[in-house]
């Protein structure tokens, strides 16, 4: 729990994608215990465990609605492009730069390919870099 009140520090919010890491499994993990418990099964979740959840404004389920209130629906970014720039995100928050090597890992390689992409459109060649992905980037 003390990694996502970290989490929370760090981001703003508790919605960590499912697919970011240690982390993200643990999160899912807690949101299939939380399935469980809502429906009556046996379930590692407690009514302690899930107000501790709630003290720190853990949803076990959100999705923004027009009016910005939330429903039951998973929280994950919308496509695989937006979950690896949510991680360079994160990763820029926690380190205080965006320069991701490489070499390190998945993350690495997705900024790797992100920067090939971008030097393909600089140069007027052919690239999967749009507009929006180009203003995300540069923000």
């Amino acid at each position: 729990l003390q990694e996502l009140v970290d989490f929370k520090k760090i981001n703003g919010h508790t919605n960590v994608p499912t697919q970011g890491g240690p982390l993200g499994r643990w999160v899912s993990h807690q949101q299939t215990q939380y399935r469980f418990f809502r429906e009556g099964k046996d379930s590692e979740l407690t009514t302690y465990k899930l107000e501790k959840f709630k003290s720190i404004g853990f949803k076990f389920k959100c999705q923004p609605t027009l009016n910005n209130r939330f429903t039951e629906l998973p929280c994950q970014p919308r496509s695989p492009w937006d979950r690896s720039f949510q991680e360079l995100v994160n990763f820029k928050k926690i380190n205080g730069h965006a320069d991701v090597l490489q070499r390190s890992g998945t993350l690495g390689r997705w900024v790797g390919s992100q920067r090939k992409q971008y030097c393909l459109w600089k140069e007027g060649k052919v690239s999967t870099m749009s507009i929006d992905k180009r203003e995300k980037l540069e923000s």
